[in-house]
């Protein structure tokens, strides 16, 4: 079972989709809020997985309060799941040196259809989240549950990548459009061809965007650089979640570079499905089979001998895995039953096993 310290603030929970990342966040969460801690959940993954998993009918934007098992040390625990459009908005609240300037910006038109449609602005707005929620008293952790692999990368690198996009030249040449100087004059002729084939009305609201956000720039800047010490510092932890089997095995390997690449560091490993609890206990102990069974004896013990073969690879590529990283993993194993209450999951994360170096 993976233990989190007493000063974690923050914990990504990354990896491919497929392999109940959502699952183990929630039920990391429920782990540390049944220790007393106050938990927040907050998913940036738009699919309902993790009200699923916690026996819940939906989630909002809006943290959401979450029954615990009677054993409870005085915990709590919230969830939320990340709305783009409310969490973009309050990027711009945020960075802007004036209400009137914010709202010059979320009353823009393209704006509007930036913080509702591109796919990188859900990254944006997740890592806007985690700088508010992070920093709100009422938590002692936050759990933050990714998107797949790629856009959970994404969301790693998206305030440094907002900072880009506003020193990007194409951008300080298109404002520099209505200048005087000479330099300028390509930068107004390639306007007014814009203006020609979108219409002046596009390219207006185009102009006013970049303008007021080039302003916001200092403002991203200064929360780009606190995210990025956020995500280095001693009070976050990564963990990655995998499946044990050769192909999540290679997925595992490439997440793990993306983070190592980044310099942040990876604290956790977590294999999921990495075994079935009953397989354990008839590896080396012989089967006896009711008469009623007798047709079906050499057929069940195929099936046996496949079983016991598929969790002793698993094994073997879980412990390869940490002898090459130089981590222990947590193995937990196929779920008995649904998954879909505070009870199940913390049955189930208590079953997890350590693997690896000093296991």
């Amino acid at each position: 079972m993976i233990e989190l310290p007493d000063d974690c603030r923050i914990a990504f929970c990354v990896g491919v989709g497929g392999v109940g990342k959502t699952t183990f966040a929630a039920a990391l969460g429920l782990q540390e809020a049944l220790k007393g801690k106050s938990v927040l959940v907050l998913t940036a993954d738009p699919a309902r997985r993790l009200a699923d998993a916690l026996g819940i009918d939906g989630l909002g934007d809006l943290p959401s309060d979450i029954s615990l098992p009677s054993h409870a040390l005085g915990g709590e625990l919230h969830a939320a799941m990340l709305e783009t459009k409310a969490s973009a908005d309050g990027i711009i609240r945020r960075a802007a040196d004036d209400q009137a300037r914010a709202q010059r910006v979320l009353d823009n038109r393209i704006y509007q259809a930036f913080s509702n449609t591109l796919a990188r602005s859900h990254a944006y707005a997740a890592m806007e989240r985690v700088h508010e929620t992070v920093r709100d008293p009422r938590y002692d952790l936050v759990v933050i549950d990714t998107p797949p692999a790629q856009s959970s990368i994404e969301i790693l690198d998206a305030p440094a990548r907002l900072v880009r996009f506003l020193d990007q030249r194409v951008v300080r040449w298109f404002l520099q459009a209505s200048d005087d100087s000479p330099t300028s004059w390509d930068g107004a002729i390639a306007q007014r061809l814009l203006r020609t084939v979108a219409g002046d009305s596009l390219v207006s609201a185009l102009t006013e965007f970049l303008t007021e956000m080039a302003f916001l720039r200092e403002g991203f800047a200064e929360r780009a650089r606190e995210v990025r010490d956020l995500m280095r510092s001693s009070s976050t932890r990564f963990v990655l979640v995998s499946s044990a089997d050769s192909v999540g095995i290679e997925a595992a390997k490439s997440v793990a570079a993306e983070i190592a690449g980044r310099d942040f560091e990876l604290a956790h490993v977590v294999f999921n499905r990495a075994f079935i609890p009953e397989i354990a206990r008839v590896v080396h102990a012989p089967v006896t089979y009711p008469d009623s069974l007798a047709a079906l004896v050499p057929k069940l013990e195929r099936m046996r001998a496949l079983l016991i073969a598929e969790e002793e690879q698993k094994h073997s590529n879980i412990v390869t895995f940490c002898a090459e990283q130089g981590i222990r993993a947590c193995a937990l194993p196929e779920a008995t039953r649904p998954l879909g209450d505070t009870s199940a999951l913390a049955a189930w994360i208590e079953r997890g096993r350590l693997v690896g170096p000093l296991a």
